[in-house]
């Protein structure tokens, strides 16, 4: 699998399936709430019509001469205490005439509830058009009138036993008990319905967040095998070759990269002598070094091949430079034990300062005839390129050939 594709895989978040679900549960909860508010408004509509109805049949088919006083008005003491008792009956808080011409006759203002929202026009509407009009008042605060916290203001059109319209009258209907037990119990119908939908959506969303989780921990032990090197911890030849390919990508013209070039000396004699386990130890001995030696995160090493190292160095001026390699070598000369045998490794380094213009395969080059200079030069040392390596290698190339 190439690293490019591992790298999507792991950027592809499960936590957006949590996210999903806490919107999902907000737009439940809201919607809910909705419908809780729209039924708990249709029950009390439905209410206050009833009781407006009930009222009104009462009203014509009880009280003498109700006609008149609903034309004429005002009500006489005795029949005022009678409707009084008849609104306690039914909860009505209020209540106030309109003749056909939507011009109120009477008004009962107890309790003080405040100025009318619907009003004398809409009276009149209703008179003619024979179609009920509702307002609902929540006072949340407390009503400063003293009325209670939630009541209907309804307009229904006034019809005698014979089915005569004659006016409106308008009814305050005090809903604030049903409001609270219809609200009490649509609320927990609600959050029956909110926890049992979570828990429905919230066993396939965890299942998918652990299975996600699962492949993102594989996918890890994969990329690890794939970027790094097993055995030394440092990033292996394809991730260097990657990482080397960005730095020269990400400048127009690449100069100032350090390019370290280092071969273990002798190596394959200590594999023979000590064993491919003392070899194993060696070669992490000097990953270890590499990694001590380097300025910060922004140099890179890596293993390129058996027994080879490179080493980049971003944005590094010469004396850094130098500095960096002959820090390298001196930490190199501690000796390394194994079992009862003691060895002193030694590294041959090839080091290549980037110029302008120059490429990836420019850079590994130079670097690479650097280093076969310092083994030809006896090993144990740090060979910069110059232009007289390149001279040197096709003599030595000549030489072989004849």
């Amino acid at each position: 699998m190439q690293l490019s594709v591992l790298k999507n895989r792991l950027s592809v978040p499960s936590v957006i399936v949590i996210l999903l679900g806490a919107i999902l549960f907000i737009a439940l909860a809201g919607a809910l709430h909705f419908l809780l508010d729209r039924q708990v408004r249709s029950s009390i509509l439905r209410h206050a019509e009833t009781k407006a109805t009930e009222w009104s049949s009462q009203f014509f088919g009880n009280i003498p001469e109700a006609e008149k006083i609903f034309k004429e008005g005002p009500l006489p003491e005795a029949e005022i205490s009678r409707l009084k008792k008849s609104f306690a009956m039914v909860d009505i808080l209020r209540l106030e005439f309109y003749d056909e011409k939507g011009k109120s006759t009477f008004v009962s203002n107890t309790p003080d509830l405040g100025p009318d929202a619907i009003g004398e026009s809409v009276a009149q509407r209703v008179y003619r058009s024979g179609q009920p009009a509702f307002e609902i008042h929540r006072n949340e605060g407390g009503n400063q009138h003293g009325g209670p916290d939630t009541y209907v203001e309804a307009i229904f059109p006034a019809t005698l036993p014979s089915g005569e319209r004659i006016g409106a009258f308008e009814v305050y209907v005090d809903v604030s008990v049903l409001e609270d037990a219809l609200e009490d119990s649509f609320r927990e119908i609600s959050w029956i319905l909110i926890i049992s939908t979570t828990i429905i959506l919230a066993i396939p969303a965890a299942a998918y967040v652990i299975r996600t989780q699962q492949l993102r921990n594989r996918d890890m032990r994969l990329l690890e095998l794939t970027k790094y090197d097993q055995l030394t911890g440092i990033l292996n030849r394809n991730s260097m070759s990657e990482t080397m390919h960005e730095l020269f990508e990400e400048q127009e013209s690449p100069e100032n990269i350090g390019v370290l070039f280092v071969d273990v000396d002798f190596f394959k004699q200590v594999n023979d002598r000590f064993g491919h386990a003392c070899g194993d130890l060696l070669l992490k001995h000097i990953a270890d070094i590499l990694r001590q030696s380097v300025r910060n995160s922004d140099d890179v090493v890596g293993r390129f091949g058996g027994d080879e190292f490179i080493v980049l160095c971003r944005n590094i001026d010469r004396a850094d430079f130098e500095r960096l390699y002959g820090r390298l070598m001196d930490k190199v000369n501690t000796p390394l034990h194994y079992l009862d045998q003691t060895y002193t490794p030694s590294l041959s380094i090839g080091a290549y300062l980037t110029q302008p213009g120059d490429t990836q395969k420019t850079a590994l080059h130079r670097a690479d005839l650097a280093v076969y200079a310092a083994k030809r030069g006896g090993r144990g040392q740090v060979v910069e390129y110059s232009n007289e390596l390149e001279g040197l290698f096709k003599q030595d190339e000549s030489r072989r050939r004849a």
